[in-house]
């Protein structure tokens, strides 16, 4: 069967495939392989449709802080939610790469040199933007100058956990020390805040929002750990502790960053509450 030529395709009326651009996104599928190898079409899709849902996540992380900004607790829920569901499916999404086999990968890993997803800007404005935040990613972008200025600039702009704690401070006051903060330095613990979350979580009354929120966040964290283990995983699976194709430990590195916490006061509060047994 004779592959469609989709840029030829001419749509000019309001219609499914001229609204959603059909044919431009059909036709974004270019083999590097030569002879084409069958699996790269399914890598590369999966790839093309996870830098979307970055986009998403970044769209409605837009939402989400503004949501802090206006102290609209309620509306930064639902973006969270939504940010959440999100991140199941990319869960999922990236696990589907387990179904290669290490001969099927081995089949066109190697033309992708040096493409590497440390490359990938959304996901590390992802990370950024919620205060995962490492300068040494900033090397892999001194060819796209523009990229690296706007990681720069999310480096040092309040993260989203930042924007969460100074809407909390409107009706619990927190430390400080948290809100003086410089945005750019690494985060650290601080008690005075867990203290704070622990009295919400375990006196709730009128603000149990707060409860809800903080558990979607919650969620999200659990959300990113997940990604990153079973992108670990699929890793160790198809190519073993091989280095990546972009020059990094791959698997190792990998499974050093599983662990990371985008709000670990929330997280802490787990330690403090029923004892410590």
């Amino acid at each position: 069967m004779a592959d469609i030529n989709y840029q030829d395709l001419e749509l000019e009326e309001l219609n499914y495939n001229s609204y959603l651009r059909i044919p431009e996104l059909l036709n974004l599928q270019k083999f590097v392989s030569s002879p084409a190898h069958h699996d790269e079409m399914f890598f590369i899709i999966i790839h093309q449709t996870a830098e979307l849902w970055f986009k998403e996540i970044l769209h409605e992380t837009e939402t989400l802080v503004a949501s802090f900004q206006k102290g609209e607790v309620s509306r930064a829920l639902k973006a969270l939610k939504r940010i959440g569901a999100i991140m199941e499916l990319q869960v999922q999404q990236i696990r589907l790469l387990s179904t290669l086999t290490p001969v099927e990968f081995a089949g066109f890993r190697d033309v992708l040199r040096p493409a590497s997803g440390f490359q990938s800007a959304q996901y590390r404005m992802l990370e950024f933007t919620f205060g995962v935040r490492h300068e040494f990613f900033l090397k892999f972008f001194e060819m796209i100058p523009e990229v690296k200025a706007r990681l720069e600039e999310i480096l040092h702009q309040p993260s989203v956990y930042d924007e969460c704690l100074k809407c909390l401070n409107e009706m619990h006051p927190i430390p400080k020390a948290v809100l003086e903060r410089d945005v750019s330095k690494p985060w650290e613990l601080n008690e005075e805040l867990v203290n704070v979350i622990q009295s919400i979580y375990e006196n709730p009354k009128e603000n149990y929002h707060w409860v809800l929120l903080f558990e979607a966040m919650i969620d999200l964290d659990e959300g990113f750990t997940l990604w990153r283990k079973t992108h670990a995983v699929m890793v160790h699976r198809t190519i073993g502790n091989k280095m990546g194709t972009g020059g990094s430990a791959g698997f190792n590195f990998l499974k050093s960053r599983e662990d990371l916490q985008t709000f670990p006061e929330i997280w802490e509060v787990r330690n403090r509450i029923g004892g410590t047994y």
